[in-house]
C-alpha cells in the first residue's frame, strides 16, 4: 500500500544562494518602487483631468493612496527580509517548502519510524542530504 507523506525541503545558505536571494529581493523592490511611481503619475494625470470635480478627486486620491500605501508596506517588508538575510550565517538551513511524496508501507513496518519527519537538504541546487526522523509539528512534520 502507498501513503502520502509530507517531506520538508530546506536550502543551505551558501554565498551563491545568498547572492541570488538578495538579487531577487532587490529586483522585487525595484519593481514595487516602479509601480509606486506609475501610480503617482497616474493619480497626478487623473487629478489634472478632473480639475473641477472635487468629489471625484477626493475619491481618486483615497483609492490611489491606498494602493500606494500597500506598495510602500511591501517595500518595508522586502527591506526587512533583506536585513534578515544579511544577519543569517553561511551554512544556515532555511525551510523552503513542504512537499508530499508517495511512500510504500507494508505489514510489520514501524509506524512511528515511518511517520517521523523526512527532510531533503538542498545545497546550491543539488540534493545534498536526505534525513529521516526530522521534527514533528502541528502539520505532522517539519
Amino acid at each position: 500500500m502507498k501513503i502520502i507523506k509530507k517531506v520538508v525541503v530546506k536550502q543551505v545558505l551558501t554565498e551563491n544562494r545568498k547572492s541570488i536571494l538578495m538579487d531577487d529581493f532587490l529586483n522585487e523592490k525595484k519593481q514595487v518602487e516602479k509601480e509606486i511611481k506609475q501610480l503617482e503619475f497616474q493619480l497626478h494625470k487623473k487629478l489634472k483631468a478632473s480639475k473641477n470635480n472635487y468629489e471625484y478627486q477626493s475619491a481618486l486620491k483615497s483609492s490611489f493612496n491606498k494602493e500606494i500605501k500597500q506598495r510602500n508596506d511591501k517595500v518595508k517588508i522586502i527591506d526587512f527580509q533583506m536585513n534578515q538575510l544579511n544577519e543569517l550565517e553561511i551554512g544556515t538551513e532555511m525551510k523552503e517548502q513542504t512537499i508530499e511524496t508517495l511512500h510504500e508501507i507494508h505489514e510489520g513496518d514501524n509506524w512511528n519510524e515511518l511517520m517521523n519527519g523526512t527532510e531533503i537538504i538542498i545545497k546550491d541546487g543539488i540534493v545534498f542530504e536526505i534525513r529521516e526522523g526530522g521534527q514533528k509539528t502541528d502539520d505532522k512534520m517539519v
